[in-house]
């Protein structure tokens, strides 16, 4: 009780301190609606207020049900824009009441104004499980968010259409370059904002932001097009690109239903329009389009999270979780009872766990820039590989992202290919038999020959792991590596290393080379290869040489020697620099000679689309590893 009590306090605190820090950025808000109102005031002051009341009834009923129409179209993509953001915040909303309380959200907020207060209180309201901090970086994430969509589709327009002199139209199309190189940024990060705090939202989440900002405009612009008079109706993408800058007038000023930023763009704007059929016309948008929703928000905002509860009852949800921050002794007793060792990358920090709803583990995923990727088969022995891919696909969903499985072998992809993903070979794997395994016959004659090299050079081969390990050494050595991959390869710590089976050569006593291995229950893996531009010629074959021989006197039934890619049917002089850059024809050569057999390995993805998308963030994530994170 003591510690509850103690969490409530320091909620109740959290929420005075984030309503304080509101109501105090109320201030600029204010400051602008007395500016812009004064100005509109003394624009309206000279206008015959008879006319516009005149004008205004001559609107008829066909242009009202238009307006009406419109309006809750506007409404239904909004609501679908709040979804967008409940899935890149992960806040767990279902689908529906996340629109819901979009709806009811921004209903409220544009009839009274000051967006981000009203905004955060309804949306608290809605979410009574969000403290008001929480609530206000959701507020604050749709309004920038929206801004941002409608500062493209305005710069766009205005870019296209005569509203503004050249200079302005030329700065508006630099604003649509800006857009796009960001958009570009998504898919291939520059080098020194790898690891910047804020990542940009997936392809999916932009694109799906950017057509609900359109139908959600559109359909506003639309409601106001309607009720103006027809014999005076401008040309619709002119009048859609002034509706967009005055839209966004009004949303900066954050003045109540944007009044008098937007009545002064669009009287300025539109000059040709009789001012009297214009603000008759723009006192029946507000009608139609601000005051019919804010009564659906009250109603919305009184029901409150009994609404949500009922959606609950009616849809209980069966979604995959994904587990991140595996315990280490979780990810050690996951990996040794695995299908194949490498699922030893699970201590690496860069996987996660895709589990099922009742959060038994699936599958090792990475959530990457695009696409959730799943690394390899099922994890449990005899699993139906269909069951984790089509959770896989429902995960990727929720989080706006594209599915996709790499390096999985036949029954995988046969699953895959049933239920209609692309499916392509992507490399092939080496393995043997170390009990099986025989030094001396005739086609391991170049391995026999380099092996005797290393001997003669005087190497020492040393098997060990845990404490036992030179890690400062070992970390020395692996620095000098020039061209490190990650991903679905190892990369150096401490703590991952002292959990592997290490094979480590010495000249004399210097460390010039090391192998580390996965281990599982009946396998090993081949993980990182590491070694000096001294290290004496076959060092590498006597090490790999040397760890067979140790798996076989272990009893273990499969030594993998890892994967090497596949070569990919591209025009010559693009498959040679594929494989300098991959180093493919030396991995090749070097496997070959131990006489492994051979497994093709396949990449999968529910569509060809999908497969491009993945294949950046693999070759973003292979070619650019992360740091290796610790386990909590």
């Amino acid at each position: 009780m003591a510690h509850r009590a103690a969490a409530d306090t320091t909620t109740d605190t959290e929420n005075e301190d984030g309503l304080r820090a509101l109501l105090t950025r109320q201030l600029m808000p204010l400051g602008l609606l007395v500016v812009v109102g004064y100005v509109l005031v003394r624009q309206v002051a000279a206008m015959d207020l008879r006319s516009v009341l005149a004008a205004a009834g001559d609107i008829g009923p066909g242009q009202w049900l238009v307006a009406v129409l419109a309006t809750i179209g506007s409404f239904w993509a909004f609501g679908r824009f709040e979804w967008v953001m409940h899935r890149l915040g992960a806040t767990g909303a279902p689908e529906r009441y996340a629109q819901i309380a979009g709806i009811g959200a921004v209903g409220a907020s544009q009839l009274t104004g000051f967006g981000l207060l009203t905004g955060t209180l309804a949306r608290w309201r809605m979410f009574p499980d969000m403290t008001v901090w929480q609530a206000t970086r959701l507020t604050v994430g749709v309004s920038v968010a929206f801004m941002l969509c409608l500062s493209v589709l305005a710069a766009a327009m205005l870019t296209v259409t005569p509203v503004l002199p050249g200079g302005w139209r030329a700065l508006a199309a630099a604003g649509v370059l800006a857009a796009l190189a960001l958009f570009a940024m998504s898919l291939w990060r520059p080098r020194q904002l790898l690891h910047m705090r804020r990542a940009l939202p997936p392809i999916r989440a932009q694109v799906r932001l950017m057509i609900y900002t359109a139908a959600d405009t559109g359909f506003a612009a639309l409601a106001l097009y309607a009720l103006l008079p027809k014999d005076a109706l401008p040309a619709p993408d002119l009048f859609y690109a002034v509706f967009l800058l005055a839209l966004f007038a009004g949303l900066f000023g954050t003045t109540p239903g944007g009044v008098g930023p937007f009545e002064y763009i669009s009287l300025t704007f539109l000059p040709h329009l009789p001012e009297p059929e214009l603000l008759a016309a723009i006192m029946g948008f507000r009608l139609v389009y601000f005051a019919l929703p804010a009564s659906v928000s009250l109603l919305i905002l009184l029901a409150g999270p009994a609404l949500r509860r009922r959606e609950d009852t009616d849809r209980p949800r069966l979604d995959p979780v994904i587990a991140a921050h595996v315990p280490p002794v979780k990810a050690q007793a996951l990996a040794y009872t695995a299908r194949r060792a490498e699922a030893g990358l699970i201590r690496q920090g860069a996987f996660d766990l895709l589990c099922n709803a009742h959060h038994l583990p699936l599958s090792m995923v990475a959530l990457t820039g695009q696409s959730l990727i799943m690394l390899s088969d099922p994890l449990r022995p005899g699993q139906d590989p269909a069951v984790a891919l089509q959770a896989l696909d429902r995960a990727a969903e929720d989080r706006l992202r594209v599915p996709c499985v790499y390096k999985c072998g036949g029954r995988t992809a046969a699953a895959a290919r049933r239920l209609g993903w692309s499916v392509v070979p992507v490399s092939h794997e080496a393995w043997l038999d170390p009990r099986r395994f025989d030094l001396e016959t005739s086609s391991r004659r170049q391995l026999r020959r380099q092996v005797r090299k290393a001997e003669k050079s005087g190497l020492t081969v040393v098997s060990d792991w845990g404490a036992a390990l030179p890690l400062a050494e070992m970390r020395a050595l692996a620095e000098t590596r020039t061209k490190a991959r990650g991903f679905s390869m190892g990369v150096f710590s401490a703590f991952y290393v002292a959990a592997q089976r290490c094979h480590l050569a010495y000249d004399g006593d210097r460390l010039v080379a090391f192998l580390t291995f996965h281990e599982s229950h009946d396998e090993q893996t081949l993980d990182l290869v590491v070694h000096g531009a001294d290290a004496p010629q076959g060092t590498m074959h006597l090490l790999v040489t040397r760890a067979i021989e140790a798996a076989a006197a272990e009893g273990c039934t499969r030594l993998s020697l890892a994967a090497v890619p596949r070569d990919w049917p591209l025009p010559r002089l693009l498959a040679q620099t594929f494989r300098s850059i991959s180093g493919s024809d030396g991995l090749r050569r070097f496997k070959t000679s131990f006489d492994p057999s051979w497994e093709t390995l396949y990449v999968a993805a529910p569509t060809p689309a999908n497969l491009m998308l993945a294949a950046v963030d693999l070759a973003d994530r292979i070619t650019r590893p992360r740091e290796a994170k610790t386990p909590r």
